[in-house]
This record gives C-alpha cells, sequence and structure tokens, in this order.
C-alpha cells in the first residue's frame, strides 16, 4: 500500500505494526516471523496488516526505514538545541558512540534485517538510503562545525565516513562482547579519539598549537560549500553509487 495515501490514523497503524513487527523479530527471529504472529499480538486479522504490507519482506524494507526516522528522532532535535558548536560534537560523538545509540533498536532485529539486504535489494537500498542519511548529516554538521572553527579542516564526507565505521564496528564488538565491564571506559575512549582525530578537545594531548589549528582551518563558508556541491552530487547519484533512477 502507498503511504502516500494514508490518512493520519492510517500512518499511526502503519508505525503501531512495525513497532510490533519489531518486537516479534527480536523474539522469533527474521525466520519464525510471520504477518500472522504480528496479527495475532495486535489482536487482529492477518487481512488487516496485508492491507499496509503486502509481503514480510515489505515488513522488512520499510521497518528499516522506521528504524531511521527513530535514529532521526532521537539525535537532531538534541543536537539543534545546542549552540555552542564544540558542545554540539561532543553531544553527537556522546550520542553515537554512547550507551543509549544501541538501546534504540534491538540488535537482533537490525542484524537479522541486514543479513537480508545480501538477498533482497530493496532492503539493502533501505539500508544505503539509511547509512547515505546518517552520513548527511554528520557531513552538514561537520562541515559547518569547520566554518565556526570548532574542528580543524578536512573533507566533512571523510570525516562522516570515519564516525560511521567506528561507530558500526564499536557496535558490533561491543554486541559479541557484551558483559565485560572495560566497554564503559573503551566507550569513553573512543569518544575522546574521535574528538581527537577531528581537531577539537584533543590538541594538548596530540601536542598542536592553538595557531596550528587556526592555520588549518578553511576559510570561512568554504567547509559549507563544499559540502553543498557534494551533497548535490551524491543526491545525483543515489544511493547506489550510479545515477539515479525513477
Amino acid at each position: 500500500m502507498s503511504t502516500g495515501k494514508l490518512t493520519r490514523k492510517g500512518e499511526a497503524r502503519r508505525k503501531e505494526i512495525l513497532e510490533v513487527f519489531h518486537d516479534v523479530l527480536s523474539c522469533e527471529g527474521l525466520e519464525g516471523a510471520s504477518m500472522s504472529k504480528v496479527a495475532s499480538r495486535m489482536g487482529v486479522a492477518p487481512s488487516l496488516i496485508m492491507h499496509y504490507f503486502p509481503s514480510k519482506e515489505e515488513m522488512v524494507v520499510a521497518l528499516v526505514d522506521h528504524i531511521l526516522a527513530r535514529y532521526e528522532e532521537t539525535f537532531l532535535p538534541r543536537l539543534r538545541g545546542i549552540g555552542d558548536p564544540e558542545e554540539r560534537l561532543r553531544a553527537a560523538t556522546d550520542l553515537l558512540l554512547g550507551p543509549e545509540w544501541p538501546g534504540l533498536v534491538d540488535e537482533a532485529v537490525f542484524y537479522a534485517c541486514y543479513s537480508l539486504g545480501f538477498r533482497d535489494r530493496r532492503v539493502r537500498e533501505s539500508f544505503r538510503r539509511m547509512y547515505a542519511r546518517l552520513r548527511e548529516v554528520l557531513a552538514e554538521e561537520i562541515a559547518a562545525l569547520m566554518d565556526e572553527g570548532a574542528v580543524v579542516r578536512g573533507d566533512p564526507w571523510n570525516a562522516a565516513d570515519l564516525v560511521i565505521t567506528l561507530l558500526e564496528g564499536y557496535d558490533f564488538y561491543r554486541g559479541v562482547m557484551e558483559g565485560e565491564k572495560h566497554f564503559e571506559d573503551f566507550g569513553r575512549f573512543l569518544r575522546e579519539t574521535v574528538l581527537t582525530l577531528l581537531g577539537t578537545g584533543g590538541e594538548k594531548e596530540l601536542g598542536v598549537s592553538p595557531s596550528q589549528v587556526q592555520a588549518r582551518q578553511v576559510p570561512s563558508g568554504e567547509a559549507a560549500a563544499s559540502y553543498t556541491r557534494a551533497a548535490s552530487a551524491e543526491k545525483a547519484r543515489g544511493p547506489g553509487g550510479g545515477a539515479r533512477t525513477r
């Protein structure tokens, strides 16, 4: 069913179905989850689920987009409420590499959907959209911080890729090693390392003087302008890296 035709009530029902589907996936796994089990948990007929989602695969695709929305609802409002650029950057790293972020989505659900992406192109494209959006948000924020002098000169897209790579590697490793007490300390170390690599909060440890940092800043507005040009090119290519098609 096209989400463009949904009423506000229909959109709320669709979101409710996805939340229940998330819970079923968490308990049953991808193989054990079914539309009938979602319907049973909701106390409705399976035909109601099929009214919104013709197949389980369609639900997985929609769930990945739903996960992205959950991340954005948590991430963006907090950053926009912070005026100081360095505090905003620290808040972003504290959230992305802190204990709250992995709790937003059940890891078993995330990786079950992720594994399906190797067999289902639509699911893979949903993950591409999710990471492209996170990358875009981070690159835009980092470009603005460069122009404000909060981080040193560099490519905001590469910096965004670095943060995402560290985030995903950390989440996977932490999930496997769950229960190890040192991960709380390691998480703090990782957050400080990101700030150091971006050139804020760690200049003293690196032996970089304020004048050296200032010398490496991009001219005012240049990083944001570079980001805007790159973002336009990214959108033209589409999430798959090739030309965008309809």
